[in-house]
């Protein structure tokens, strides 16, 4: 099996193999979404494809039957009563299944809207978010979820292609018995045909590979031009016009260039069907040509002359099916790929148990830079981080206080040096059971406006069942409290104006509710990256007291470049540059007349 990198590097070609394998997950794929509805649905579907050359016999011997009765000397018409009655039944049947065909293949349409989604993002959370910003990973899974949507009707188009095979050597039987040289001759007026229709589809999917960043761009515009929030900025900066012209210049190239491939394909398609046409002329003389010799009967013309249709539309269908099939396969196999796809950052072995006392944490010597990246982001950093301590790390932006939460989290790898949790170093933990003993609000915090108050409050700890007075008490803590009596359905109160009887929070208090979120999350170890950027001074003196005395226990480290919100930490250090440069509690922070004591004093004068 290919490793990450090798599928992440994988480029637009496809051997006949992959193409194969990549048909097989396909089938296997869609089995797994519902056994029964893809064995019903393949049946179907050959039945369906196959039952042309049914009819055709039943009808050629009905013909024989009517030409003879006709021309007896005492005509009977009860003698065609049992060829119409099996016609009756042979139609009826193809009825029924074309009818269980459209029924299954609408059922296997909803099974990839609504339940392959949630293999697709069970699967990506799985992979670690070292994995997931990769560039072209995000390209992959971009391309994925577009392609998700449409699994059925790749399917579809598998299990076409599987009966028209079968349904083609059914007829290429009948035919070869009486025109192998036709035959021969329609196998070799394909390939032409095969070979154009393949080198138009690989141009084709190598056109959206190679625009994929620019279209993830213009669906980023695209949003921004419908997103209320967004407009409001849009609509006074009388940015319109340019972002606009911005979708509008990647639509137009991509239409004229996607135009003038499928203009080409189509010209050259003609040229090609035409040598067919002109091979399926010299059947029917073949086949007429028996007839006047008295070699075959009128039923026997009707039949050979239904066959050798069938035999030819099959074949010329099998081969735009097989580069329908290919193409289809090579956008497919993006999603084959990112299934494909193991975490790039392996787990450990470890369990650890959840800590009533947070356990000693470590930062050794550790050096980190983010993949791609030119420059280091942490440089030779250690730190110790006691049981039950409240430290803050402050620095300007870019310093790479982030980084470190980052790293905590496991999120991403150290390039250099250890983190140990207790003495278990932090690669070798399994980190599922880390997650269970931390916190970490980011300064990107998570607003989910579909769901309550409640329910917002709730995902802090959604594993275990929802206590209704642990919601209140954190709501409290966080200062939720100066709000929710404006809200009609209090913590029931669905916050986005877009949903019935919804409201929308400001920024400030979507900022409170997600602290609220991790007070009842109440973990032994706490993160809060910038927690209170978006909240007023008298706000933010309040949810501070709070977290210091709630988390009175716990470990706590605040990330800021305010340095008025960790003066009351047990232990501070100054991030510069990816280093440590100067650390202590505020009042021997002051006493250097060092860094933080500058900033400070700078940020103290914009108070005044």
């Amino acid at each position: 099996m290919e490793t990450t990198e090798e599928i992440i590097n994988n480029n637009d070609k496809l051997s006949f193999v992959e193409f194969l394998n990549t048909v097989k997950w396909l089938v296997i794929f869609c089995f797994k979404l519902s056994p029964f509805t893809t064995i019903c649905t393949v049946t179907a579907r050959i039945f369906l494809d196959l039952s042309p050359l049914f009819t055709a016999y039943i009808f050629a011997r009905l013909l024989d039957k009517i030409i003879k009765i006709a021309t007896s000397s005492s005509p009977n018409l009860n003698d065609v009563i049992p060829l119409l009655g099996l016609l009756l039944l042979v139609n009826l049947i193809i009825s029924a299944l074309d009818s269980a065909y459209l029924y299954f293949m609408d059922v296997m349409s909803d099974l990839t809207v609504f339940k392959a989604p949630q293999i697709l993002y069970k699967h990506i959370h799985s992979l670690g978010i070292q994995t997931l910003e990769n560039p072209e990973v995000a390209n992959k899974v971009q391309r994925s979820k577009e392609i998700l949507y449409s699994l059925d009707t790749s399917f579809s188009r598998v299990i076409t292609f599987i009966s028209r095979i079968i349904t083609s050597f059914s007829a290429l039987f009948i035919i070869f018995k009486i025109m192998p040289t036709i035959a021969i001759i329609i196998f070799i007026a394909l390939v032409p045909g095969l070979i154009s229709n393949r080198y138009y589809m690989k141009k084709s999917w190598k056109l959206v590979r190679d625009e994929t960043e620019n279209k993830r761009r213009s669906s980023f515009i695209f949003d921004s031009l419908i997103e209320t929030s967004n407009l409001q900025e849009i609509t006074i900066t009388s940015a319109y016009g340019y972002l606009s012209n911005i979708y509008n210049y990647f639509t137009h190239r991509f239409m004229l260039a996607d135009l003038k491939i499928y203009k080409d394909w189509q010209t050259y398609g003609f040229l090609f069907g035409s040598i067919t046409e002109i091979a399926s002329i010299f059947g029917y003389f073949s086949i007429l040509k028996n007839l006047f010799n008295k070699l075959i009967s009128v039923g026997d013309v009707t039949f050979q002359m239904r066959s050798l249709d069938i035999f030819i539309s099959n074949l010329q269908a099998l081969g735009s099916n097989y580069s329908s099939l290919y193409e289809r396969c090579i956008r497919v196999n993006e999603v084959k790929q990112v299934f494909d796809m193991k975490p790039m950052l392996a787990d450990g072995l470890i369990e650890l148990p959840i800590f009533e006392i947070a356990p000693k944490i470590k930062f050794d010597k550790v050096v980190f830079k983010y993949p791609n990246a030119d420059r280091f982001t942490i440089k030779n950093l250690s730190l110790e981080i006691k049981p039950g301590e409240k430290i803050a790390i402050v620095g300007e932006n870019g310093a790479g206080k982030t980084t470190l939460v980052k790293l905590l989290a496991r999120f991403y790898k150290v390039s250099d040096g250890e983190i140990f949790l207790n003495d278990n170093n932090i690669d070798d933990v399994k980190i599922s059971s880390w997650y269970k003993n931390l916190s970490v609000l980011f300064q990107d915090y998570n607003t989910y406006s579909a769901l309550t108050l409640k329910e917002n409050i709730y995902l802090g700890k959604s594993d275990e069942k929802l206590d209704e007075n642990k919601i209140k008490i954190a709501a409290q803590r966080a200062n939720v409290d100066s709000f929710i009596g404006n809200y009609k359905k209090g913590y029931d109160q669905v916050l986005s104006e877009k949903f019935k009887g919804g409201t929308r929070p400001s920024t400030g208090q979507w900022q409170k509710i997600a602290i609220a979120r991790f007070f009842y999350r109440n973990s032994p170890v706490i993160v809060f990256d910038e927690p209170t950027a978006s909240i007023d001074a008298v706000s933010e003196a309040e949810i501070f007291g709070q977290i210091y005395d709630f988390f009175k226990d716990k470990t706590v480290i605040i990330i800021s470049h305010r340095f008025s919100t960790v003066r009351n930490a047990d232990k501070i250090y100054v991030l510069a540059d990816g280093e440590i440069v100067e650390s202590g509690s505020h009042t021997q922070l002051m006493k250097l007349k060092g860094n933080y004591y500058k900033a400070f004093n700078v940020q103290a004068k914009g108070y005044k």
